[in-house]
């Protein structure tokens, strides 16, 4: 029995124990479980939360622009997402609920704004994967490749100018050498000074005379002894030398004027040597210049067979009257005039040799000087370049109101933090000289050079097609509406007219992403003058194609260069060419800026003004339907596709920002969030474990698990 009472209660004893460890594993597990339930449901809290703060996005960027981000403070942004964390927790009070939980800390970065430039780009994209381009780039790439040939014909068109250039230079000096030879033929200097000679040898002789009668005076004079007498006698001594004074200065201004004349005719072939040499050597390199030009247009096949066989008449033209110039023939007649002319100067200080040079000067007969020159022409037009100038500074000329960016919104810009920010200057169409080769040189070569843009960016047409549509069916521009249709027809991504758009800009919102001008007015002109550039290349082109346009061209160059040398006709007869094809170009302008298209290389019936600059006829079998056949929209697109990414995208920024400012001062697309994080800590009590005798803050860190969570979400 005793034995039986010393084990009463161990089985109880042992239950506990094994029911204690049981509960204890049970319990950690349970609380594990709890903890990642409750980590589970912080990161499902926290997304919605995020959610639902991204879901209070600017409704006008979403309209307009099909952009979303978030245009709120701060502080109202961490409130919202407080209240909606709260809620999606369930936190309803102490003690109210499994896991009570409790919001300990909230951080919230917002690390990208609609400022950034890959998000911007990311979210058009987004927006426009869903809508198919309006035009197939396909139709894009040979328009781009149409304008390239444009650019290869301007390039060949500028060596043509530089060639007829170094012509012209020489027929210049060519007319300064057939006066220089004229003025030397016509001089008669052995004549003068023939005449001259016999003045200086009279006067030697009335020198002697009065010598001999001073030596008698002077004699009578010493010998004298009479008071008298001797003082009538001193008289006349002193008469004598005054007129043998005299008669010095006379020897000696007729010295002066043979010397004169001497100096003169030998400065009169010394400069005519010059030109004599400078017309060789001008002419020796403008033989290579035309040799290393055949030898370029027979390896390169790309040019335009048209261009190249007429440049190639050009330069034969050019090369037949360097052949007709004799001013070699003149060298012998130069030298041995300024030889003649060196053996009087270098004797002037002994009389006897001075006089002998004189008796011996003769001049060498001068050979007549010839030079090819142009053949007589009758041509009934007249010179058009002042007109063409007139014309093209009234075109650009015009003073308009205009909106520009204020500098305390210009300094807030993307383009501007970009460092993309510049200020292009309208190209000076109202200055143009067309008398100066060089205004027709400048804008050949400034297309010329966009040849290796433009082969460049062939490849870029597909990949930023959808961008550059973007553009175009979101933005303004100058002629919204083509021929034809109504403004519902327009081109337009949204729902909503861009007319009735709010828009800091009047019209020219594209023309400013292409330009980048603060003033509305300069990149309208830029956006024109890039066009009318263009045009003016392909217009003068066609011109220099034609043979029936060239003969009109050179026959008017011809009566104008009448007068002068043969090689100067050819840049007359470009230059002329040149105010022609400015006449069809500003034609053309005025055709696109009313909504037409026209052809890129147009045929002879499509042509509509006179060399004069009259219209003679309109639009005349004029295909609509070409793929060359480009309205003011074309080029737009294609000088889109021709510019920086980066500008382009920090300027179409620049467009958003300045409306919604209009909407909404202050505005800036840095404080339009589009990414947030989330950085949460919130703790959950425990079941099972807690410590009563602790202090309550203590009792909290021991009695609660902590759960930190960072979440990342943006549109």
């Amino acid at each position: 029995m005793v034995g039986h009472h010393k084990t009463k209660g161990a089985i109880t004893v042992f239950l506990s124990i094994v029911l204690s460890a049981v509960f204890l594993v049970i319990g950690t597990f349970t609380e594990g479980a709890r903890l990642r339930l409750a980590h589970s449901h912080v990161q499902r809290a926290s997304k919605s939360a995020l959610s639902s703060v991204l879901a209070n996005y600017n409704n006008d960027l979403k309209d307009e622009y099909g952009l979303f981000g978030v245009y709120l403070d701060e502080d109202s942004i961490l409130e919202t997402f407080e209240d909606y964390f709260s809620k999606n927790l369930g936190i309803v009070g102490v003690g109210k609920s499994m896991y009570d939980f409790c919001i300990d800390d909230i951080k919230l970065d917002n690390p990208y704004s609609l400022e950034n430039k890959d998000v911007f780009h990311k979210q058009i994209m987004e927006f426009m994967k869903y809508r198919a381009p309006f035009e197939l780039a396909t139709e894009l790439i040979e328009k781009v490749k149409g304008i390239k040939n444009i650019s290869k014909g301007a390039n060949l068109y500028s060596r043509k100018i530089q060639t007829d250039k170094q012509a012209a230079e020489i027929g210049e000096i060519q007319l300064l050498l057939e006066n220089k030879t004229q003025r030397i033929n016509d001089k008669n200097l052995p004549v003068q000074l023939s005449k001259l000679k016999n003045d200086y040898k009279k006067q030697n002789e009335v020198l002697n005379e009065k010598n001999i009668s001073l030596q008698n005076i002077e004699i009578a004079f010493t010998g004298e002894t009479d008071i008298k007498k001797k003082e009538d006698i001193g008289k006349l001594l002193q008469n004598i030398r005054e007129e043998i004074q005299s008669v010095n200065i006379k020897k000696n201004n007729i010295k002066s004027n043979i010397l004169e004349e001497v100096n003169v005719f030998k400065s009169l072939n010394s400069e005519a040597l010059k030109e004599v040499d400078t017309i060789a050597a001008k002419t020796k390199g403008l033989c290579d210049r035309i040799n290393g030009e055949m030898k370029q247009l027979e390896e390169n096949e790309e040019e335009i067979p048209e261009l190249q066989n007429s440049y190639k008449d050009s330069m034969k033209e050019i090369k037949s009257y360097v052949v007709q110039d004799n001013s070699k023939i003149l060298l012998e007649n130069f030298n041995q005039n300024i030889e003649n002319c060196n053996k009087i100067l270098n004797s002037v200080e002994r009389e006897e040799e001075f006089l002998n040079s004189l008796d011996k000067f003769s001049t060498t007969h001068m050979e007549k000087y010839s030079f090819g020159r142009t053949q007589t022409s009758n041509s009934q037009d007249k010179d058009n370049r002042k007109i063409a100038s007139k014309l093209l500074k009234e075109a650009f000329d015009m003073e308009e109101a205009s909106i520009k960016i204020p500098q305390n919104l210009l300094e807030n810009l993307p383009s501007k933090k970009s460092g993309s920010q510049d200020e292009p200057q309208v190209r000076t169409w109202d200055r143009m000289d067309f008398e100066d080769e060089s205004c027709a040189l400048d804008n050949f070569n400034y297309i010329a050079d966009k040849d290796n843009i433009l082969g460049n960016i062939i490849n870029k047409v597909s990949e930023e097609l959808f961008f550059n549509e973007y553009i175009m069916g979101t933005f303004k521009h100058g002629v919204p509406i083509l021929k034809g249709q109504t403004e519902k027809d327009a081109y337009n991504l949204r729902s909503r007219e861009k007319s009735k758009r709010t828009s800091f800009f009047t019209n020219f919102e594209v023309e400013y992403i292409i330009n980048g001008n603060k003033d509305e007015a300069v990149n309208s002109r830029l956006t024109k003058s890039e066009i009318l550039a263009i045009r003016l290349i392909a217009n003068a082109l066609n011109i220099y194609s034609d043979k029936s346009k060239t003969a009109r061209a050179t026959s008017l160059a011809a009566a104008l260069s009448a007068w002068c040398a043969g090689l100067s006709t050819p840049l007359i007869q470009t230059m002329l060419i040149f105010s022609w094809a400015t006449f069809e170009s500003l034609y053309d302008i005025n055709v696109l800026e009313k909504g037409g298209k026209v052809p890129l290389f147009k045929t002879n019936d499509q042509w509509v003004t006179d060399i004069s600059g009259a219209v003679g006829k309109r639009e005349a079998n004029k295909s609509e339907n070409d793929n060359l056949c480009l309205s003011y929209q074309d080029y737009l697109k294609i000088f889109l596709v021709t510019m920086n990414k980066d500008k382009k995208l920090t300027r179409v920024q620049d467009l958003v920002q300045l409306n919604n400012n209009v909407k909404s001062q202050g505005f800036l697309l840095e404080d339009c969030k589009v990414f947030l994080k989330a950085d949460t800590t919130v703790s959950i009590k425990h079941i099972f474990v807690s410590f009563p005798m602790f202090t309550a803050d203590s009792r909290r860190n021991i009695s609660r698990s902590y759960i930190n969570e960072s979440m990342y979400l943006g549109y």
